[in-house]
């Protein structure tokens, strides 16, 4: 795990490495590729189905259950989204959540764009099989992709486990 502030003042981001086979890659690309996920910006399953309770994603759920538990907080929801050219991702939040995280699947790709308070901004890249946890109310897009390029991800929300 590496923590940082990427603004220096404000809250911690984490990055940790994820076991991620292909296997695993492929499944979650054979399911947003049924056309039924595709919305108006991008393939995503957000609307349908928790990505991550798909069997053969069993182990990267555990990892990510494992890193949640340490934070004393549980998985509420995820999903998987697939970019392509044009595709995009408006400036959002992700209100009744306590941190957020994406699990970047591919090598390259557009970089996820964070906001803080005084809108400045951090693009932190994608990393194959890296996860970034973050605020949750911190505000964050991916701006229109101009290639080709299957940005492939898997985010998630989370909430405080009542003890």
């Amino acid at each position: 795990m590496n923590s940082f502030d990427p603004f220096s003042y404000q809250n911690l981001f984490y990055k940790y490495k994820i076991k991620v086979t292909d296997d695993e890659i492929n499944q979650v690309l054979v399911i947003l590729k049924n056309n039924k996920f595709k919305n108006e910006e991008q393939s995503s399953t957000y609307f349908n189905l928790n990505i991550l309770n798909f069997p053969l994603l069993t182990n990267v759920k555990k990892q990510i259950v494992d890193i949640l538990d340490e934070k004393k907080l549980y998985l509420s929801n995820n999903w998987a989204q697939l970019y392509n050219k044009n595709d995009t991702h408006a400036t959002h939040t992700h209100p009744n959540s306590i941190l957020s995280g994406i699990l970047y699947l591919s090598e390259t790709g557009s970089p996820t764009i964070f906001y803080d308070r005084n809108f400045s901004n951090y693009k932190n890249p994608v990393e194959k099989n890296v996860l970034i946890l973050f605020p949750s109310w911190i505000p964050h897009e991916v701006r229109p992709l101009t290639n080709d390029e299957n940005r492939l991800i898997i985010s998630f929300n989370t909430k405080e486990k009542m003890v």
